[in-house]
């Protein structure tokens, strides 16, 4: 059940696992460098959005599906800062980039705020 509900946030978690770790000689040059950001915001909207729906979905882990905002929260967070950090340190030709983790986190916001327009808050858990 929990893969079920879940298709979507693994498809974009495999998006932004590949975006951010392949090496920098592998990327293409992007002419505008708010494209690089709007692309971290998209990516980590439907991420942490899919994420929210599908855990709240499945019934496998009902912690998970009772918490699924707090959890996404915390994965969206562990996540981006981790792929920033492995990109400074492991991923020949990149760079850490504060406004990366920035971008990353504002599209998990926007997903909490679409999530909770969508669902309404009392269903939520708040």
């Amino acid at each position: 059940m929990f893969l079920k509900h879940n298709t979507f946030t693994l498809f974009f978690l495999g998006l932004i696992l590949l975006g951010c770790l392949l090496p920098g000689s592998n990327l293409p040059d992007i002419a505008t460098q708010n494209l690089d950001k709007a692309i971290h915001i998209l990516f980590f909207f439907c991420f942490s959005f899919s994420a929210m729906v599908g855990f709240a979905k499945q019934s496998q882990f009902p912690k998970l599906h009772y918490d699924a905002v707090k959890y996404v929260i915390v994965i969206a967070t562990a996540l981006t800062i981790t792929t920033e950090l492995l990109q400074h340190y492991v991923i020949p030709r990149r760079n850490f980039d504060l406004y990366d983790i920035l971008a990353d986190l504002v599209g998990m916001v926007l997903a909490l705020i679409f999530f909770l327009f969508v669902k309404g808050k009392e269903k939520c858990g708040f």
